[in-house]
């Protein structure tokens, strides 16, 4: 549960969920994390902190009562045994406990995607038939997206991994605003700035519509003359809305014509470069690549979300500001909820929430072990805590090789 407390009632061990400042008006690298020492309140303080929200579900508990720590899963040296090659059988609902935050918003996350899915469609194919955009229902979805996301900023963007959909068409979208709305709020944005992004990110792509299908479904490399076609679609978006003369912000309509821009000029279709690119266009351009990236498309197979990650820093300074890189990184996290992991041990798990202060030890379950039996109880485990730093996380595995649908373990169903 998420409470608003004086800071000077903070103590060590409760965890601060958001400092209510902006990303640049606050002394931590992060809005979230534990209070380990009296030093991280009285920094908050001097910085004119006076009050914050805290999450008592993840506030610890007093020492005397028992942990889940690495003591529960002895570890193995190296060399010294031979791993069983695993046998997985696809495992029956986990039993309700335990139970993360995540999991308890994703019911209503699933039910505000599914209705703005549906809105997705339909402004595809008002756009085809040249008719009228629905502009109120654009808009409901976007504020039950964005009021999910202030319940839990990570419910939506784990329930798009979670979920397979056949048609790129139309979540991806929508799949981009539920990024940009997360991050957006991982970043400070206000509840209106969050609302503006999710309209704009709802219609960038709107263009499409007008773009020949034998181009947008082209397995291969488009020739010169197709591209220039298909970038045409960033400002055809625009001139969409403008033409339909919608009651939006001027910024739904930068953010719609300019996510193609980059920092360096390289992109389109105006070729603005740094400080003319809006923030909320960036954060808009950022999600559209890592969706882009990690989706299946027909002409290549999604990433993993570290290697889209790992290509997008790679951006840094050329195509996107270092520090809105830095900031995406963050907000979405390395393991994002619903990534299957292999840990040092040799037993699986399935990444539940993301450390936001510490991404590269998120909340996991522990639903397997090196043999690849597969636990009747799934252990929940917070890797940041320092009686699990024997626990690391080896490697990312897909869901086909671990031979299980991850999506059980969040008590949802897999397919969309």
């Amino acid at each position: 549960m998420i409470r608003k407390i004086p800071t000077k009632s903070l103590e060590v061990g409760m965890f601060v969920s958001d400092v209510g400042r902006a990303w640049f008006n606050h002394p931590w690298k992060t809005k979230s994390k534990y209070i380990s020492d009296r030093s991280e309140i009285e920094e908050l303080i001097r910085f004119g902190i006076d009050e914050v929200y805290i999450d008592t579900q993840k506030t610890l508990k007093p020492s005397s009562e028992k942990k889940l720590s690495a003591k529960d899963f002895p570890l193995k040296q190296p060399g010294t045994e031979q791993r069983p090659a695993r046998v997985y059988s696809n495992p029956a609902p986990p039993k309700p406990d335990p139970v993360s935050a995540l999991e308890q918003e994703l019911p209503r996350a699933a039910k505000a995607y599914n209705k703005a899915l549906d809105t997705s469609k339909a402004l595809v194919a008002a756009c085809r038939m040249n008719k009228r955009i629905e502009i109120n229902a654009v808009q409901e979805n976007v504020d039950e997206l964005v009021e999910s996301v202030s319940r839990n900023p990570d419910a939506l963007t784990a329930l798009i991994k979670l979920r397979r959909f056949d048609d790129y068409t139309y979540t991806h979208s929508l799949n981009v605003s539920v990024l940009s709305i997360s991050s957006g709020k991982a970043l400070g944005l206000s509840d209106s700035e969050l609302k503006v992004l999710g309209m704009g990110t709802m219609f960038h792509d709107l263009g499409k519509c007008r773009v020949p299908a034998f181009i947008l479904n082209k397995p291969d490399k488009l020739t010169d003359d197709e591209f220039v076609i298909m970038k045409n679609h960033a400002a055809l978006s625009a001139d969409i809305l403008i033409e339909q003369k919608l009651p939006v912000d001027d910024m739904v309509i930068k953010v719609a014509r300019h996510h193609h821009e980059r920092m360096d000029g390289s992109g389109y279709p105006d070729h603005l470069k740094g400080p003319d690119i809006p923030n909320l266009v960036t954060i808009c351009g950022l999600s559209d690549v890592y969706d882009a990236l990690t989706s299946d498309r027909v002409y290549h197979k999604g990433m993993l979300p570290h290697e889209a990650l790992k290509f997008i820093y790679g951006l840094r300074g050329t195509h996107f500001q270092p520090e809105w890189v830095d900031r995406f990184v963050q907000s979405v996290g390395i393991y994002p909820p619903g990534s299957v992991v292999e840990l040092n041990t040799g037993h699986v798990a399935v990444v539940m929430e993301v450390n936001h202060a510490s991404l590269l030890n998120p909340l996991i379950k522990i639903v397997a072990e090196p043999n690849g039996q597969l636990y009747p109880r799934p252990k929940l485990l917070d890797l940041q805590q320092p009686e699990n730093k024997g626990f690391n996380i080896q490697e990312v595995i897909t869901p086909k090789k671990a031979g299980f649908d991850p999506a059980y373990y969040f008590n949802i169903k897999g397919e969309g």
